[in-house]
């Protein structure tokens, strides 16, 4: 196993890669299985790897299991090279400032229900967690998909809990992962294999039963299809641009640098920003609710902000006027410095054979980023402490590799914007709609659990009070 068994039995990688740069310093090394993988907290090495040297590592760090680099069905974010690139340019448009304009209504219009499902709670101590999962969800399949599936008023909902049941089995490993990291070499063929029995097996179980992965996948081609056939249909959400991008399987070079998606890489994509964009906003909005629980002055100066600003008004906001608040924006970005998100992916491939400060770096080796130590490093973030919770910290202009949010470099967070924009938006409604207190008897310090995403152990339990209006 290498390290790796002591990385996941902690369950808490983020922490494990601090401890270790606290004993062997910026750049080092640890075994997953025996697949070496180097870690880093130097600036001027992520810059070669993230940014100078960009294309020498050109792939993600590979899972426990891993598609082959010419899988039809890989997505923005295993694929590599040119494969990527024709990706990233067909869906960078979704994300563009006109786009997230024209989706700014719906994401108003799930953070007002929200608000109305917590109203419903009365004046109530609960644990938000699930609610601003059930609303990032909500989000995602109305802006992606064009669908309501009433995500957050149905308690039983199925997708919801499909999609929970996809997220939990990352914190736990199975058997053929376990194999994958014994033999990395074969982890592509180990995956090839595990996806053809189980497309037997599914043949013959209720689809209801199926593994929540394959439920899903099953889900999104039935809506890919009515809108494929329904041309009467022509949203302008994520899903319409992928199946405007198309082209006949039979006449797609996979390598080739053009404009054009196969059917199975548009599946591919819409399954990850739904999965990508799920538990990672929801966390963020858990963290900031605990913020604002504890930090009475901040949640008091970001309701005079928005006060100042809107008024009474809350038909005011929209994707443009959340950008208009200053100190909230401060307040988003303190909180994913302080309590970092994804960082197990915040990693690159050597797909060339290079040498970076004297190390020699052969293909294939994964170089994995310590965020923790780069977000809470005082030279990085001084002169204020970096281990106090400080928005203004943000003011002052910094080296913008010292936050990593949201990785770095040309392979950085697509849905960036996007993200940013759904937790200003539902972080203005709840601040304006309630008082956010402390849960009785709850510790000032939260538990953390990790498996793709670090996230509070036991969720957030906060005391929410009505505003007066």
């Amino acid at each position: 196993y290498g390290n790796f068994r002591q990385i996941h039995k902690n369950k808490n990688y983020s922490e494990m890669l601090r401890e270790w740069t606290k004993e062997f310093g910026k750049t080092y090394g640890y075994f997953e299985g025996h697949l070496p993988v180097i870690v880093t907290s130097d600036l001027e090495f992520i810059q070669e790897v993230f940014i100078k040297q960009s294309t020498n590592f050109s792939a993600r760090k590979k899972a426990n299991l891993n598609r082959k680099e010419n899988d039809p069905s890989s997505n923005l974010f295993t694929s590599t090279k040119s494969r990527w690139k024709r990706m990233r340019m067909i869906m960078n448009p979704t994300f563009s400032s006109a786009k997230l304009r024209e989706l700014g209504p719906i994401l108003v219009n799930c953070a007002d229900r929200l608000i109305d499902v917590l109203n419903k709670e009365g004046d109530a101590e609960i644990n938000v967690s699930q609610y601003f999962k059930r609303f990032t969800m909500d989000s995602i399949w109305n802006c992606a998909f064009g669908v309501d599936i009433n995500m957050q008023y149905e308690k039983e909902n199925l997708y919801f809990k499909k999609c929970e049941e996809i997220f939990l089995r990352t914190l736990e490993l199975s058997f053929v992962e376990i194999l994958g990291v014994l033999f990395h070499e074969f982890k592509e063929l180990i995956l090839e294999y595990l996806i053809i029995i189980m497309s037997i097996l599914a043949k013959f179980i209720d689809p209801k039963k199926l593994i929540p992965f394959i439920w899903l996948n099953e889900k999104v081609q039935e809506i890919v299809e009515i809108r494929e056939k329904d041309k009467s249909i022509k949203r302008k959400d994520y899903i319409q641009l992928l199946i405007d991008s198309r082209l006949e399987d039979c006449s797609i070079d996979l390598f080739e640098n053009k404009k054009f998606l196969s059917s199975l890489e548009i599946k591919a994509n819409l399954i990850l920003f739904m999965l990508a964009g799920y538990e990672t906003t929801s966390t963020a909005l858990s963290y900031s609710s605990h913020v604002l629980a504890t930090h009475p002055d901040e949640q008091l100066r970001l309701h005079d902000e928005i006060s100042s600003v809107f008024g009474n008004d809350l038909s005011l906001i929209n994707s443009d006027s959340v950008q208009e608040l200053k100190y909230l924006d401060w307040f988003v970005k303190e909180v994913l410095r302080y309590y970092p998100i994804g960082n197990s992916v915040v990693a690159r491939r050597c797909t060339k054979k290079t040498t970076i400060k004297g190390i020699d770096i052969p293909v294939d080796t994964p170089i994995a980023v310590d965020v923790m130590s780069i977000h809470f490093d005082a030279d990085l973030w001084g002169p204020q402490d970096p281990n106090e919770f400080y928005p203004p910290r943000h003011e002052v202009k910094r080296n913008p590799l010292a936050f990593m949010a949201f990785g770095n470099g040309p392979r950085n967070c697509i849905g960036m914007k996007f993200a940013l924009i759904e937790l200003k938006i539902a972080l203005v409604k709840l601040i304006m709609s309630y008082e956010i207190l402390p849960a009785a008897n709850k510790s000032k310090e939260l538990q953390y659990e990790e498996g793709v995403v670090r996230f509070p152990k036991n969720g957030v339990k906060i005391f929410l009070k009505k505003r007066i209006q």
